[in-house]
């Protein structure tokens, strides 16, 4: 893929399974675009997410409930890749 593993950060999502909004929680700082694709790889949402003290908020309540693949992508090029279960 071209990444090296200091590319890849660390991130995790809670609570997990959520039912409504979900916080990301990621080891880095600053601006980035979040990705979210169903296990089928359609795009369920993608937004800019702006993470404070390495933390932001995603409001998924317009997701149908089932597993979604999250994929942030830092402006510094770092990313991070984790999953959430919507009920």
């Amino acid at each position: 893929l071209g990444l090296n593993d200091k590319d890849i950060i660390n991130g995790k999502a809670f609570p997990n399974p959520t039912s409504n909004n979900v916080t990301i929680a990621l080891e880095a700082t600053g601006n980035g675009n979040l990705t979210v694709t169903d296990v089928a790889g359609k795009i369920a949402l993608s937004q800019t997410v702006s993470l404070v003290n390495g933390k932001t908020n995603v409001d998924m309540s317009n997701l149908d409930a089932g597993v979604y693949i999250f994929n942030v992508t830092l402006e510094n090029g770092k990313t991070s890749q984790f999953n959430v279960v919507k009920n």
